[in-house]
């Protein structure tokens, strides 16, 4: 038997948080600021600004 799938619009739009684990495999500063390239640990690595994660040792800058 197959499931109904339905489309939930009032979730649409909405905002919120993703808190996700992850490792840090790269750090570049430039005069914009500090972007690191993270890696999660289903394998997926992507580079994010250092003021949109929270890290462990509690670096900041």
């Amino acid at each position: 038997m197959r499931s109904q799938i339905k489309k939930r619009e009032d979730l649409i739009g909405d905002t919120g948080t993703i808190t996700k684990s992850f490792t840090v495999v790269d750090a570049q500063e430039g005069s914009h600021g500090v972007d690191v390239r993270v890696r999660e640990s289903g394998g997926e690595e992507y580079w994010t600004s250092l003021d949109d994660i929270s890290l462990d040792s509690g670096v900041t800058k």
